[in-house]
């Protein structure tokens, strides 16, 4: 016994290959998150900070979310004094001065990053 054999045109198989190129496409646009998209907002990363000429503390923050700010101590106060936030980039840092017009001998006793998260 012989069964037919069914051919099948070229147009009917470009139009499947389509289908099953756009079946996989849209499953792997809908099923993919990476872990970062995902998770929450992550503060500020890649921080550095330190002090110029004892006088002025400084921090930057250039990857992450949030805002980040420098925070310091200087000699002539037992409070905490802080700088300005700022979002992360490439440009641009927080900065205290323990120098002002009533403490010409100011200078920074202890410094560090705040963060919060984005």
């Amino acid at each position: 016994m012989k069964l037919p054999v069914r051919s099948v045109s070229m147009p009917n198989r470009a139009a499947s290959v389509v289908l099953l190129l756009a079946a996989v496409s849209l499953s792997l646009t809908v099923g993919t998150t990476t872990p970062a998209e995902a998770r929450e907002p992550s503060p500020p990363t890649n921080c550095s900070s330190g002090v110029d000429r004892r006088v002025k503390a400084w921090a930057e923050c250039k990857s992450g979310y949030g805002t980040y700010r420098v925070w310091a101590r200087c000699n002539w106060s037992a409070s905490t004094l802080y700088g300005q936030w700022k979002a992360p980039s490439r440009l641009g840092e927080s900065a205290v001065f323990c120098v002002t017009p009533t403490n010409q001998a100011g200078i920074v006793m202890a410094y560090g990053i705040q963060k919060r998260d984005g």
